[in-house]
C-alpha cells in the first residue's frame, strides 16, 4: 500500500508526497536537480570534473538534499568515481524516503545517496575534519539559523583541495524593506555590508545567482576559517510573522 506523507507548516499539514491515480506526485521544491542548480549555484558537474582531474575518487556532500535528486543525478553521471551523501533538517526526509524517490524515478539502488536526517546545519557538524572533497547547498541557506558558523563548518569538513558552492540567499526584494536583507552585521552601531565583509577572505569568491536577487559562494579550503561574528538574533519570518515570507533573518555583531 502506498501512503501519503505529510509535514506541518505554519500549523497546517501539506504534502511533500501524495498519490493521484495510484501515481506518486513528488513536491518539486524538494527535488532540486542539477538543471535547477545551474541558475542558483552554477555548473556543479563542471566543478566536480575539475576536482576529479587531480583525484581518482571523491566524496560529495549536499546540505539540504531534499529527495536527493541532484545527488542521484551526479551518481548516474560519475558512477564509482564519487561517493554521495546528503543532509536534511526534517526527520521525515530520511534514507527510506530518498530510496523510495530514487527507485520511483528510475535510479538504481547503487545510485541512492547516504542521507543524514534530523541534521541541523546551524550547529557544529558531526562530520570529522577533511571529510569531503566537494560540498554544495541550494535553496537551503536562508533557513539555517547560524550562517556564519555554517560557512566555517563547511570549510572545516573540506579536504585540503576541497571546494564548496553555497547558495547564500542573503536578500529578498519581495520582502518588506526591514526584512529584505536576511543577514545583517553590526559593529558599534554601524551596519556592515555582509557581502563586502565576506569579500575580505581570500578563499571566498562571491558570484551572482542567475536571474535571482541574491548571490552564491565558492569556498576553497583554508586553515581555521573564523568569520569573527557572534549571532545575536534569529527572526523566523515564515513561521513567526507571515507564512508568505521566506526563511530566517539572522543578525550578528562583530566579536
Amino acid at each position: 500500500m502506498i501512503k501519503n506523507y505529510t509535514l506541518k507548516k505554519s500549523g497546517e499539514k501539506y504534502y511533500f508526497k501524495e498519490i493521484k491515480n495510484n501515481k506518486i506526485i513528488w513536491r518539486k521544491g524538494r527535488a532540486q536537480g542539477l538543471e535547477g542548480a545551474k541558475g542558483r549555484i552554477g555548473d556543479i558537474p563542471k566543478q566536480i570534473k575539475e576536482i576529479l582531474n587531480n583525484k581518482k575518487r571523491i566524496k560529495i556532500l549536499e546540505i539540504g538534499a531534499g529527495f536527493g535528486r541532484a545527488l542521484l543525478e551526479l551518481k548516474k553521471l560519475f558512477g564509482d568515481k564519487i561517493e554521495v551523501f546528503g543532509t536534511n533538517f526534517e526527520k521525515e526526509f530520511n534514507q527510506r524516503l530518498t530510496k523510495e524517490y530514487g527507485i520511483d524515478q528510475d535510479f538504481s539502488d547503487k545510485e541512492i545517496p547516504k542521507i543524514y536526517s534530523n541534521f541541523d546545519a546551524g550547529q557544529k557538524f558531526s562530520f570529522k575534519n577533511n571529510s569531503f572533497d566537494f560540498v554544495f547547498c541550494q535553496a537551503t541557506m536562508q533557513y539555517i539559523s547560524d550562517r556564519a558558523l555554517f560557512i566555517e563548518e563547511v570549510n572545516r569538513i573540506l579536504t585540503k583541495e576541497g571546494i564548496a558552492v553555497l547558495e547564500l540567499q542573503e536578500y529578498r526584494k519581495d520582502h518588506p524593506k526591514e526584512y529584505e536583507n536576511l543577514i545583517e552585521i553590526w559593529d558599534n552601531g554601524k551596519r556592515i555590508d555582509f557581502l563586502k565583509y565576506l569579500g575580505r577572505y581570500k578563499n571566498i569568491q562571491i558570484k551572482k545567482s542567475k536571474g535571482r536577487d541574491w548571490h552564491y559562494l565558492i569556498i576553497k579550503k583554508t586553515k581555521n576559517l573564523n568569520l569573527g561574528l557572534k549571532l545575536v538574533q534569529i527572526i523566523d519570518l515564515e513561521n513567526d510573522i507571515y507564512s508568505g515570507w521566506w526563511g530566517k533573518k539572522v543578525i550578528y555583531v562583530k566579536k
